[in-house]
């Protein structure tokens, strides 16, 4: 009973907040849209997942930001739950080692995904990459943080790793798994190096892409948040099977009540707003600000109090979790 009246109570509150927040993301879409399109220059089209990946990183890599630099509300929430969600997955399932592949990092932090799993691993957490320049960044995080001897970087191909099988018990990624031309060897070379889990966490094909797709076509940017066939369960489950993975468990995270706006910056009117209450629009990984304030520690019940039936059509990223088909481990 406690339950449903949480799970009721959740709802009523996300809605409140839900609908003039979205009013005001509506606002800035149509502002945006308005301002004409932007001069990005010609697209590359690549074929191979390597190449995939590498570009896709090392443009992220052109707003890098080092854990100092300011990340707004919405990245610190992001950041948050995900590190909830990892945490929860490793006590859940007995996930002592890590391996994150292709690494990469939310929203210009590179490395940044793995952090919260630093203190929780029995060896080095495992960040690959085909791209140097990524990984060499990676680093430099994990050192300001203090933590340079809790992670191992790989510099190899994404269907192609250079690990041992059954090395890591969990191996995960974020927002990687539709960017792949071939999923399947992709998650096959996974299913290879876990001795038990595989986790990918990926963009939630909801409205909010929707709107963002248009987005893109008002302002003649490139799609390149991947294939939204692999941004629902049904897709994903699908890839795992292929792959030899059965199932155990999938949810959404990062369920806050707005849009998912993803590279539709809304930082210069969010100070705008925030200056005209004599506030500061700032957030960074390294510090005192990075400890929740209220509004967080409000999202943040809510999500874990909404019904799973919810967080999946609404949140911004969903999960699956998979395991070996025999249930075997290492």
């Amino acid at each position: 009973m406690l339950k449903i009246v949480k799970n009721i109570t959740a709802l009523f509150i996300w809605w409140l907040f839900y609908i003039p927040l979205n009013i005001f993301i509506l606002a800035v879409f149509i502002r945006q849209i308005m301002e004409g399109k932007a001069d990005t220059g010609p697209s590359t089209v690549h074929d191979n997942d390597d190449q995939r990946i590498i570009a896709l990183v090392e443009k992220n890599l052109g707003s890098y930001r080092d854990v100092n630099a300011n990340e707004g509300f919405g990245t610190q929430y992001e950041r948050l739950m995900v590190d909830d969600l990892l945490k929860n997955t490793c006590l859940k399932y007995g996930l002592r080692s890590v391996l994150e592949s292709p690494a990469d990092g939310i929203t210009g932090v590179p490395g940044a995904n793995s952090l919260c799993l630093a203190g929780m691993a029995e060896k080095p957490v495992a960040l690959s990459n085909p791209s140097a320049l990524l990984l060499e960044r990676a680093g430099d995080t994990w050192k300001q943080m203090g933590l340079a001897g809790k992670m191992e970087a790989c510099q190899c191909p994404v269907a192609k790793l250079k690990y041992q099988d059954r090395s890591y018990d969990l191996v995960w990624s974020f927002c990687m798994l539709e960017q792949m031309k071939d999923p399947g060897s992709y998650l096959s070379e996974l299913f290879r190096v876990s001795a038990n889990t595989v986790m990918m966490i990926t963009v939630n094909d909801n409205s909010g892409v929707w709107l963002h797709r248009q987005w893109h076509r008002g302002r003649n940017i490139p799609w390149d948040h991947g294939n939204e066939a692999l941004m629902n369960p049904a897709g994903i489950k699908e890839a795992f099977g292929r792959a030899g993975l059965k199932v155990v468990e999938t949810g959404g995270v990062d369920v806050p009540p707005t849009l998912d706006t993803s590279d539709m910056s809304l930082t210069a009117d969010l100070r705008r707003i925030a200056g005209l209450f004599g506030r500061k629009w700032d957030w960074n990984l390294k510090g005192e600000k990075q400890r929740p304030g209220a509004v967080l520690h409000l999202f943040r019940w809510l999500e874990h109090n909404l019904p799973r039936w919810f967080k999946i059509r609404h949140a911004h990223h969903i999960y699956v979790v998979g395991m070996r088909n025999d249930g075997s481990v290492k």
